[in-house]
């Protein structure tokens, strides 16, 4: 038994040491494991061609032209002939207000003209007697000045009474509300039966065969826009569909706050899809270079000594400095660095370094 337990005890520390030993296949797996991988990245074309930056800015639509209808003389409405949502044309009658006072006022109108008017027919005759009189001493010449004058007061009375049967008319004539443009009834502010006069809105009228958006863009776009130009816009309210817009009108100052200039754009709406007060959202593109090289903005790295790019001239990548020019959408102008077709790095650049081996595993050309 003695003898047993060093040989027990030997196989036991034997059994140790080869359990701690280095195994040569387990070694060469960590090996492989622990091998660099390549990084995969995603390249791009330096393409030549314009340089595009948009500016985008919001507005609210608003129609061509608006007419706010209120009658010019008080009354009470007989009857209306239009209802919100109806179309309208110009000089359509939209209400009428009573009449039979103003038809009164007429007849005493003519009344008092007819009257003014006999009068100065039988003041003129008497002046020419006065002056035939006056002629042969008869008269004094007091008397015959009297008499010219009284004629000139009876020439004004009559014009007078004229211009009061013009009123009259005119005052009869209003009594017919029509609409001063062809357009949309919007609003419809009486009833028939109410009384109605000049200070009440009693009808909205739009014209909505055509509307307009204005909206504030930046001043360094100011110089660049033009009366006829374009802007693509799109409406909250429409999600499907995109409307073009022109430049009809370009304020002329900029406002000193926001640093914008305000800009209208008009567009055709034949269907009256476009209604006042939808959001719209007007996109207007600039060309701001003809014909240069750019890059992706993604593929843009700024080091200390300023931008650079990974350019891909085989399967390893090549740290190459640029110079940028103007800003674009989505690319950079670059005026000094790469030529037109390099490929550049615009995804999976963390970690890269000048003259690393890569993958490509995808190509963009676009």
């Amino acid at each position: 038994m003695k003898r047993l337990v060093p040989l027990l005890i030997g196989l036991i520390i034997g059994a140790g040491i080869l359990s701690c030993g280095n195994d040569p296949a387990s070694s060469m797996n960590e090996e492989v494991n622990t091998a660099p991988a390549i990084p995969k990245v995603i390249i791009h074309d330096v393409i030549e061609g314009p340089v595009y930056r948009t500016y985008t800015s919001i507005g609210t639509v608003e129609p061509k032209d608006m007419a706010r209808i209120m009658p010019k003389v008080p009354g009470r409405i007989r009857t209306i002939n239009a209802e919100e949502g109806d179309r309208v044309i110009e000089n359509q009658l939209l209400m009428l207000i009573d009449t039979f006072d103003y038809e009164q006022s007429i007849e005493n109108a003519k009344a008092a003209a007819n009257q003014a008017k006999a009068s100065l027919e039988r003041i003129t005759r008497d002046l020419l007697r006065m002056e035939a009189l006056y002629k042969q001493n008869s008269i004094s010449e007091q008397a015959y000045q009297d008499a010219i004058t009284a004629q000139d007061l009876a020439g004004y009375q009559y014009e007078q009474a004229k211009s009061a049967l013009d009123v009259a008319l005119r005052n009869l004539r209003e009594c017919s509300v029509t609409a001063p443009i062809s357009g949309l009834v919007t609003r419809k502010m009486v009833n028939p039966g109410e009384l109605t006069g000049p200070a009440q809105l009693a009808f909205v009228i739009m014209d909505m065969d055509t509307v307009k958006v204005e909206v504030d863009l930046p001043e360094e776009i100011f110089h660049s826009l033009k009366p006829g130009g374009g802007g693509m816009i799109t409406f909250d309210a429409l999600p499907d569909k995109s409307y073009t817009g022109e430049i009809t009108r370009i304020y002329p100052t900029i406002d000193p706050v926001s640093r914008t200039c305000k800009v209208e754009f008009s567009l055709k709406n034949p269907g009256l899809d476009l209604r006042s007060g939808m959001t719209a959202r007007v996109r207007v593109v600039e060309k701001t270079r003809d014909s240069t090289l750019s890059v992706p903005k993604s593929a843009l790295i700024q080091g200390e000594q300023g931008y650079f790019v990974y350019r891909i001239p085989a399967d390893t990548v090549e740290r190459t400095p640029v110079t940028l020019g103007i800003e674009g959408d989505l690319v950079f102008e670059i005026t000094e660095g790469v030529s037109a077709g390099d490929k550049v790095v615009t995804t999976g650049l963390t970690g890269l370094r000048n003259g690393m081996r890569v993958k490509i595993s995808e190509e963009a050309t676009n």
